[in-house]
């Protein structure tokens, strides 16, 4: 949000320089031009975009990252304790809900928290459910919903015929903004969650702990998407981090949050 905007401007204002001092210290050669303005182009994809490469980098690299006493492997998708007795792993899933209980019926309700309750009886491995929840400033916030929505209306208009797969989430996730936008005329204050879950598995060895916690973590999103209608996905790099970071420090206002979001 207002970080991002603020990196991005001082990133091309630095380009514009470096550009400015190339031509001058190198006696206008645009060679040298190119070059600094090049570097500049790489560190903003670094920074917005580096969560998509840097883990094939350090996986080709066979980086291990260190945090205190966890182990960050190189394919950055998991972290690992180990300790005497053996190996703790440990995987992070971002949880994606598209229905609110405020705008159904007393049966449709009693049926949503019934398919809760059964996805949490389903569970055969201990799972932490984490919710950060943010009130949301309405200043431009309509304006940004109906972009969202737009731009979900337009990929579904596009992928009907390639993806039919996807036309049910788009459905969900469309059905989710006019839902909101409908609350939000009628006066009620909205509050933005972001939903991760974890699960920690042990072995003897790296390779037994890595190998448990895949699985685990395959059945926990396979349950919480059947059973209560949202989408599940793995975590990997700064986003996982971010998440096992929130155990101990999230963010204390509403820019940091937005900032910091997947």
């Amino acid at each position: 949000m207002f970080l991002n905007r603020a990196v991005t401007i001082a990133a091309l204002v630095g380009g514009f320089f470096s550009i400015l001092i190339a031509l001058i210290f190198s006696g206008g050669s645009v060679l040298f031009s190119l070059i600094a303005a090049a570097f500049f182009a790489l560190s903003i994809l670094t920074w917005k975009y580096g969560y998509l490469f840097i883990p094939m980098i350090t996986k080709a690299t066979n980086v291990i990252e260190v945090r205190n006493d966890y182990e960050v492997p190189p394919s950055r998708d998991y972290i690992l304790k180990k300790t005497p007795a053996g190996y703790y792993a440990s995987k992070f899933m971002e949880i994606r809900y598209y229905e609110s209980s405020m705008d159904k019926s007393e049966e449709e309700k009693k049926t949503m928290f019934e398919s809760f309750e059964k996805a949490i009886s389903s569970m055969r491995y201990i799972t932490k459910i984490s919710l950060l929840v943010s009130a949301i400033d309405l200043s431009k916030h309509i304006d940004d919903i109906k972009t969202k929505r737009s731009n979900v209306e337009t990929k579904r208009a596009a992928e009907w015929r390639t993806k039919p797969d996807e036309l049910i989430r788009y459905d969900r996730e469309i059905a989710m903004w006019n839902r909101l936008l409908d609350r939000l005329g009628k006066g009620e204050r909205p509050v933005e969650v972001v939903a991760f879950c974890s699960t920690t598995a042990f072995g003897l060895t790296r390779e037994e702990a890595v190998s448990k916690v895949a699985r685990q973590a395959k059945e926990v999103r396979t349950i919480l998407s059947s059973s209560l209608g949202c989408d599940v996905k793995e975590l990997k790099d700064l986003e996982m981090l971010k998440c096992f970071e929130w155990d101990l420090f999230f963010p204390t206002s509403e820019e940091e949050f937005h900032d910091e979001i997947f």
